[in-house]
């Protein structure tokens, strides 16, 4: 049963609601991809350096950061990672390989972005009543007075100005300033894994309130999803519309597949 409204439940369900049906209401789990493995060992080696330093104010030293990214990395896959086909030869070598970018991207946190952190809150969860049929739900990673900080990892470097696509600067942006009482700048630290080398990327933004309309917009379609049980594919043209990005993709009617047998 979906009691609230969550950032990521809300992207996931506007990207691609059959996708979102599945996960959330039908309860199918897919085991995360190497990318998404990434993203969880650099996020744990950010969560145990802020919860620390919340009282020491101090970074701590690389090597533990190193180490607490290993174990978040590893713990990612305790249940079996999501490969496509093509990929699946190479499963050793690939896991191998994020696991190399997620140390490489760790040392850049530590680096360049730690040091420029110094929070109030580190994972500070809520639930909010938000004048909809659900409540706002979650939990933010890093906050300042007057600042949201969080992390992105990719193996691609971002276009300038794609924050402003994103809803989760403004899911917590909203949530910030109606518990805190500022509203704040959000900023992404974006952790670029390339081939030959690492780099960071930051984008930034300040909420307007037609930003919050926008965002209301969307959380009221996702309640109008809900309520009606109208979960829209995605457009087949759209990047992750595919076996390597989706893991229902092999049984989606969607797309001309089968579904699953218990569901035949």
């Amino acid at each position: 049963m979906i009691d609230s409204i969550h950032q990521s439940s809300l992207n996931m369900a506007l990207r691609c609601g059959e996708q979102f049906r599945r996960r959330h209401i039908e309860d199918e789990i897919i085991p995360p991809g190497i990318a998404a493995g990434r993203g969880t060992g650099v996020h744990k080696a950010n969560e145990v350096n802020l919860k620390q330093k919340l009282k020491t104010k101090i970074d701590l030293p690389l090597p533990d950061l190193q180490d607490a990214a290993r174990d978040g990395y590893v713990h990612a896959f305790r249940n079996g990672v999501f490969l496509c086909k093509e990929d699946q030869p190479s499963k050793n070598t690939l896991i191998n390989d994020g696991l190399n970018d997620t140390i490489r991207l760790t040392k850049l946190y530590r680096d360049e972005v730690a040091p420029e952190i110094q929070p109030v809150e580190v994972e500070r969860p809520f639930m909010i009543d938000v004048g909809l049929p659900l409540p706002f739900a979650g939990r933010i990673d890093v906050e300042e007075v007057a600042k949201v900080d969080d992390l992105k990892t990719t193996a691609k470097s971002w276009a300038d100005g794609q924050i402003d696509k994103e809803i989760q600067p403004i899911f917590y942006s909203y949530v910030h300033e109606k518990e805190i009482g500022v509203r704040p700048e959000f900023v992404y630290h974006i952790l670029v894994a390339l081939k030959t080398k690492v780099k960071r990327q930051v984008q930034s933004i300040t909420p307007t309130d037609a930003h919050y309309q926008a965002l209301f917009a969307k959380a009221k379609m996702f309640c109008k999803m809900l309520d009606t049980g109208t979960f829209l594919p995605a457009n087949p043209t759209s990047w992750w519309c595919s076996e390597k990005w989706c893991g229902y993709y092999k049984s989606c009617m969607y797309v001309g597949n089968s579904l699953p047998k218990k569901q035949v």
